[in-house]
């Protein structure tokens, strides 16, 4: 032996030894694993804050000086807002974990729970200032350090019980409820003081130190500029009547304006970016249903009423909506808000329960199943039509309708035109069809005249910046068209480039999407649209040819480049799909950074290019890690992100604009160097029926290849991708922990699973047997007598196939799995209230077909039919709220499992969803979960709840934790 050689081995048998000394990961360990929230820089670039959570427990807030590389921490800070001036921070306190979770033991009411409190650091002099009893607070998002906060109402002791024969009136005088707590005189009337709704408003400049106090404030805003800050104040007198006093705060002069005092209710305040435009809604109904009016202040005057239900434009028997939000466009001279059919009172209710009929009437032509009615019932009675008044016209439009329900507006709402778009009438076809049908229209936002652009068209429909452009994905050529909105042509912008440009990998009787957009070049000349790898210029006239903008780079390195914006506002890098974002015009000289991901090594990284240069993208960086979270500071070119990978936590890091001189600024946890950890690789395998196939495998950090090991396959569908990913030790909501197996001596095997439409239990056969037996060839570490499987919900129908069909496998856990197709296909995703065939001929299920075209397809892959085939002990969880499958799923298979004596039990979490919520449940799962493959893989004692089960009587007193030795 060399001596290199020789030194090898005496490292690897220290960092064996090293690491042998680690702990294992146990379950008393997931509530202090942290995570990083809420990281933002500021304008410029000299400050940025973080926050790092336990996952149950008291966090703590971290303030970094970039200047001198300080770092700053308060216990429990949250929510914070660095000032647009760079002068201060601000940010809640909360109650301690412990205060608050005794105070729910006590049952205490909501106001007698612990409050949170409102830190103001100084970034001058490094000083906090901490003010109690903080109900919320706001900045300005520009220009101003002016701030305002909101303060939780004061909780007045009660006085011990006087004996009234002998009391002084004037001792039982109120004392409670006059501005600032000047109460009524003594002796006076009971109730005769008019009531204060609100509570203290403060509104300070930290910077100067300047603050003003105001009482009675049930609601505030402040503009985006911080120039102006309204707030409602709220009396009610004897009648219990509401007056509603709008004040304006001008924080450049400091005094207060009255732009509004009425008796009714006033709601839903806004402001434009400025404040000079301040809109609200208002009744003066004293009945329990209202009817609302449009408010309008302008340059601080008296507010007037602009709309109401007689105003020229609106719809006759409608009114002004509470349910709909106010907003300006960005220019101030749109004001957008929410129509509907007037609300009216219910007729009295006369009748006893016992005395009401109750039932729901399905028919043949709903548009929506009545589960799917039920559960968009509440939305339904909210759904609001938005319209707009033009200030400078003093002009109502309306613009959404019953028949048209949504409209997209463009350029901040500035724009004169929008894209209406209507799924009415194809709401029926959801039932079976995963495609979601809709019309599309351009819209005057001036008129609100609408004009039909495409007709049925996929859900993949994107309009230009200025609403010159359709631009649609075509199911049938697949390929991207563009329409001019005026008039003209269809053009087909990708038919005939050369390359696909849907998803290639797309495996399910759906057609395939479109890989999306990266933006519109300025002038609306050019669009830029991706393939699975490259970016693309495209001349939407039809003019010019086609350019690959990343010049084919992407394909002949196996890169996928994505464009993302560092301007805050930006939607950069989106897909197609009627949506409410703004998409932002790219300039033609515009530095654009790409992230980049090697679908075959899995690396990511960051790349740059120019929109008007053909050359190679610029690597910036690309490794074995995962990036996100990038954030530009406002004013200096400085950047921050977080970078981790499946050892190591993404952790923030500041740098330059080109990722260079990065620093680490964040630590989360550092506990987990005490930790036996894992590490993970690709691994590669010819499947049954011939294809190449990706996995991973996942091992112990004390790893030792002398040693043989129990290992699990856990899948799902493709999953490869997600190699580097930090997986921190949790609780599980349905699988198994990764982190937590490997920690504890399994090894993990992950394989990717691609389908044959019509065999979709064979497919994974194909996929992840071979893939096991490939892992047994290639490593002789793993025990051929101790293979496992985990899934949920997809992963879990998988599961109960593969135990029909192969013993291979000593254990399995199931989770949520659809046992028997021809029974689930026509039943209910409750949590949607949508039918389930669309999945079977369309999506994941992937049978293609009916169950009268396709029985035996249905048959086949059901495991309920062939469970006297199965062999292998089977852990099953079914919940039953699961509003994805059908808890009787579950029921079927643990009954047919039952009757045949085949070892097998099934959690059922009550009231819990398709995964689980509550964290004590997901506790217990993983605790269970593990105990079963313990017992299987590693030669443990079966614990008290599979050896005797837990029986009604004990449920809730015994957790049936312990080991029953034999």
């Amino acid at each position: 032996m060399n001596l290199k050689k020789f030194l090898l081995l005496i490292l690897l048998l220290i960092s064996i030894g090293l690491s042998a000394q680690k702990k294992p990961l146990n379950h008393s360990v997931y509530d202090g694993w942290k995570n990083i929230q809420g990281a933002q820089i500021s304008n410029n670039g000299n400050w940025v804050n973080y926050e790092i959570n336990p996952q149950e427990g008291d966090g703590w807030l971290y303030f970094y000086n970039a200047k001198n590389n300080a770092l700053d921490s308060i216990a429990r800070g949250s929510d914070a807002s660095i000032s647009a001036n760079n002068d201060f921070i601000a940010f809640l306190i909360k109650p301690t974990f412990a205060e608050t979770r005794a105070a729910k033991k006590e049952k205490k009411k909501r106001d007698e729970m612990p409050k949170n409190k409102l830190g103001i650091k100084d970034l001058k002099s490094g000083e906090i200032n901490i003010i109690e009893d903080i109900k919320s607070f706001k900045t300005a998002e520009e220009d101003q350090s002016w701030m305002a906060y909101l303060k939780e109402k004061k909780i007045e002791k009660k006085a011990p019980k006087k004996d009234t024969t002998e009391a002084n009136p004037s001792e039982n005088a109120s004392n409670e409820n006059g501005p600032r707590g000047r109460g009524a005189q003594a002796g006076a009337p009971k109730g005769k003081t008019p009531e204060a709704k609100g509570t203290e408003l403060v509104i300070l400049n930290p910077a100067n130190k300047k603050e003003y106090t105001f009482t009675n404030v049930t609601d505030y805003e402040i503009a985006k500029n911080g120039a102006i800050i309204s707030y409602l104040q709220l009396t009610t007198d004897t009648a219990k009547n509401d007056t509603c006093t709008l004040n304006l705060f001008n924080t450049k002069t400091e005094q207060s304006t009255v732009i509004f005092k009425e008796v009714g209710t006033l709601k839903n305040l806004s402001l434009n970016n400025d404040g000079g435009n301040v809109a609200f809604i208002f009744s003066a109904d004293t009945a329990k249903v209202k009817v609302y009016d449009l408010f309008l202040s302008q340059k601080a005057s008296m507010a007037d009423k602009v709309v109401n239900m007689e105003t020229n434009g609106m719809f006759e028997g409608w009114s002004v909506s509470e349910n709909g939000s106010l907003s300006f466009s960005e220019n101030g001279n749109r004001l957008f808000f929410g129509t509907a059919v007037k609300p009216v009172e219910e007729p009295k209710d006369t009748l006893l329960p016992e005395e009401k009929y109750s039932l729901d009437i399905w028919s043949w032509d709903d548009p929506l199943l009545q589960p799917q009615q039920k559960v968009q019932l509440r939305m339904e009675q909210r759904r609001t039509y938005q319209a707009v008044y033009h200030i400078d016209k003093s002009k109502m439009v309306q613009l959404e309708n019953l028949e048209m329900p949504s409209v997209r507006l463009l350029q901040k709402k500035d724009g004169n035109l929008a894209l209406g778009s209507s799924n009415l009438k194809y709401r029926k076809e959801t039932s079976w069809d995963s495609n979601r049908y809709g019309d599309y229209y351009l819209v005057d936002v001036n008129t609100g005249k609408a004009t039909l652009l495409l007709e049925k068209a996929a859900s993949n429909v994107e309009i230009s910046p200025s609403g010159k452009y359709l631009l649609f994905w075509c199911i049938k050529s697949r390929s991207v068209k563009v329409k001019p909105t005026s008039g003209g042509e269809v053009i087909d912008l990708t038919l005939n480039i050369g390359v696909p440009f849907h998803d290639e990998l797309h495996d399910s009787p759906s057609e395939p999407s479109a890989h999306g957009i990266a933006g519109w070049l300025e002038g609306e000349r050019y669009v830029l649209i991706y393939d699975r790898y490259d970016i693309w210029k495209i001349d939407v006239t039809g003019a010019e040819k086609a350019v690959n903008l990343t010049n084919g780079y992407g394909r002949a390195n196996n890169l996928r480049f994505r464009y993302f914006s560092l301007e805050p506002s930006s939607s950069g890098g989106g897909r197609f799909g009627f949506g409410s974002r703004d998409i932002q015009e790219i300039g033609p000289k515009e530095l654009m950074y790409l992230s980049a991901f090697n679908y075959y090594t899995k690396e990511s990284g960051v790349y740059t290019i120019k929109a008007n240069q053909l050359k190679d993208p610029l690597k910036i960086d690309l490794g074995d890690y995962t990036y996100s979270g990038y954030q530009k500071a406002k004013d200096a070119d400085v950047l921050i992100w977080q970078r981790g990978d499946y050892v190591n936590y993404p952790e923030v890091y500041i740098s330059d604009m080109n990722l260079k001189n990065a620093s680490k600024i964040s630590v989360t946890n550092p506990q987990q160097k005490e930790y036996n950890w894992g590490t993970v690789e690709l691994v590669e395998w010819r499947s049954f029926d011939g294809q190449m196939l990706q996995g991973l495998l996942y091992k112990p950090e004390n790893f030792d290849p002398n040693k043989k090991y129990p290992m699990i396959a856990y899948f799902y569908e493709r999953s490869s991708d997600g190699m580097h990913r930090y997986m921190p030790p949790a609780p599980s909501a349905s699988t198994i922990n990764r982190t937590y197996a490997v920690s504890n001596d399994y090894l993990i095997f992950v394989p990717d699973i691609p389908y044959i439409i019509g065999y979709p239990g064979q497919s994974a056969y194909n996929a992840v047997v071979s893939g096991t037996y490939a892992m047994l060839d290639q490593f002789d570490f793993i025990d051929p007598d101790r293979l496992g499987l985990d899934g949920q919900s997809w992963g879990g129908y998988q599961i109960a196939y593969l135990i029909t069909q192969t013993d291979l496998y000593a254990c399995a856990f199931s989770g949520a799995p659809v046992s028997n197709m021809t029974s689930a296909y026509g039943g209910i995703r409750w949590g949607s209230g949508m039918n389930r065939a669309f999945q079977y001929e369309k999506t994941q299920s992937r049978i293609g077909g009916t169950l009268w075209e396709k029985p035996i397809h249905y048959i086949e892959n059901s495991p309920i039919f062939f469970v006297p085939k199965i062999n292998t002990p089977v852990m099953i969880m079914h919940n039953d709220a699961d509003g994805a499958v059908p808890w009787y799923q579950g029921i079927e298979f643990i009954n047919a499992l039952r009757r045949l004596n085949k070892p097998a039990w099934m959690v059922s979490y009550n009231d819990e969803d398709h995964n689980l919520r509550q964290r004590p449940n997901r506790k217990d799962l993983s605790i269970r979960k593990m105990q079963f493959f313990d017992h299987y893989l590693q030669g443990k004692p079966m614990p008290y709840w599979m050896k005797y089960g837990i029986s009604q009587l004990e449920k809730g007193k015994i957790d049936g934790y312990e080991l029953i030795e034999k």
